[in-house]
């Protein structure tokens, strides 16, 4: 009976658009229950219900992006304190997409591990499947913990073990009420989870909607360059680029396509969207000329990132890695050659750090192009900085970039909206980094809110 009513839970899931609604709802006792292994796939290939989304309020509030003021008057309130800074963007009671979004992949994995507990295989060739989806579920789980850990929590600093940070869901049982627990748990947690799934999933999977050893081991790079754990971070990215570390060659893309890449093209290792683009894909929604000026005039990103706008001496984005007008929020290539690069530099391997930066470039520039030979210190970590900065903007990405390099005062950053007519500032390690818990989490699980 208890697996009963988790599947029905489960699978209720399926038609809802955000977790209050699902709180709010009753169990269809109709409604078919999964029983066999494809059952649990198909619970876990649901892309367009949200387990490949990404959260996109970093985009809001980094400074990849600038907005007109034609197009600030037709966002939300939150998005434009998003934007902003403001120290709260929510209004009383208010949900986010976003937030609800992370936690519904954290939902679905609970619920298909638990449904994988009191499966029975019938054969040898069932059992590693059962351990195959096992480790996509647990994926999905570390997925969703770390894009909401990385967002409503401050950077992590290994100097404060008891930095506050996220509820952890190990249950599909809504009625749990979890504490925050520290960001070190968190993070176990999320490498915990990656980390089982290197012995059981494919080096690469069918489709890049779903979890592989490829993607397990780019995204223990991230995670792990986030942690400021530089060795670990090298380890994992270096093994996921030695599975494959492809890149596009810019010069051999057609420019005549309205968006330069291609869907799943060979960088794509694992697939992830922005939740939603229907206002940083607007006309009035530009990349900030400040990033603009750093591509020089043989550098291709110019051309496959930068599309001239209607406004004169502005520019759209065009460069999806998803081949479409959804930002890509996923795992690429690209971004494991700069976690490679980074980490590499910060133990002390600047040969290689160079080595991999000088082969993304190759790839990135016209016919011509010299190999940087003569770079060092820190003038070379603050080339790899830069390329990071051109190479994934409007990913998401820089926003928690942003936050890391706060922790070290030669590469932090004020930010500010110097474009607008409202002027606005965000310096270093302000407690704004950290979003607030949405209003109607703290009222349905009451928890610590993040300081102001």
């Amino acid at each position: 009976m208890k697996r009963i009513l988790i599947f029905f839970f489960g699978f209720l899931l399926l038609g809802i658009q955000s977790c209050s609604e699902f709180l709010d709802s009753k169990p269809n006792r109709n409604l078919v229950i999964p029983q066999s292994l494809d059952d649990f796939q198909q619970m876990l290939d649901a892309e367009l219900r949200g387990l490949n989304d990404f959260y996109m309020n970093g985009l809001f509030s980094s400074d990849d992006i600038y907005f007109s003021e034609s197009l600030l008057s037709l966002l939300s309130f939150s998005q434009t304190s998003f934007y902003f800074w403001e120290a709260d963007p929510y209004l009383p009671d208010e949900w986010d997409a976003g937030f609800a979004s992370s936690y519904r992949k954290i939902l679905y994995a609970n619920l298909v591990l638990e449904g994988l507990e009191n499966y029975e295989p019938a054969n040898e060739l069932e059992r590693n499947r059962v351990l195959e989806l096992e480790s996509s579920a647990r994926f999905f789980r570390a997925l969703g913990h770390y894009e909401v850990l990385l967002h409503f929590a401050p950077p992590y600093d290994p100097s404060q073990p008891d930095q506050l940070g996220i509820s952890i869901r190990l249950t599909s049982d809504i009625n749990v009420k979890n504490e925050r627990s520290t960001m070190k748990e968190c993070f176990d947690q999320i490498i915990e989870d990656l980390e089982f799934g290197l012995d059981y999933l494919p080096t690469k999977a069918e489709i890049p909607t779903r979890p592989s050893l490829w993607a397990s081991n780019a995204f223990l790079g991230r995670v792990f360059l986030n942690m400021l754990d530089y060795e670990k971070a090298y380890t994992y990215s270096k093994a996921a680029l030695d599975i494959d570390n492809s890149l596009m060659d810019f010069k051999m893309i057609d420019s005549e396509l309205p968006y330069s890449f291609e869907v799943f093209h060979e960088e794509t290792i694992f697939y992830q969207k922005h939740l939603t683009s229907r206002h940083t894909t607007n006309g009035g929604a530009y990349v900030n000329p400040e990033l603009v000026e750093l591509y020089d005039s043989t550098d291709l990103r110019k051309t496959y990132f930068l599309l001239p706008s209607s406004e004169e001496g502005l520019f759209n984005f065009r460069g999806n890695y998803t081949g479409d007008f959804y930002h890509f929020g996923g795992l690429a290539v690209d971004e494991v050659i700069l976690n490679y690069a980074e980490s590499a530099f910060r133990i002390g391997e600047e040969v290689e750090a160079l080595e991999q930066l000088n082969y993304l470039l190759e790839n990135r520039y016209e016919e011509g192009f010299e190999a940087i030979s003569e770079l060092s210190g820190q003038d070379l970590l603050e080339k790899i900085v830069m390329e990071r900065r051109k190479e994934l903007v409007y990913r998401g990405l820089r926003w928690l970039d942003l936050k890391r390099f706060n922790l070290y005062p030669e590469l932090a950053v004020t930010l500010d909206r110097t474009f607008n007519e409202r002027q606005a500032t965000l310096p270093p390690n302000d407690l704004r980094y950290a979003f607030l818990i949405p209003p109607a989490e703290i009222n349905l699980n009451p928890i610590q809110q993040n300081p102001r």
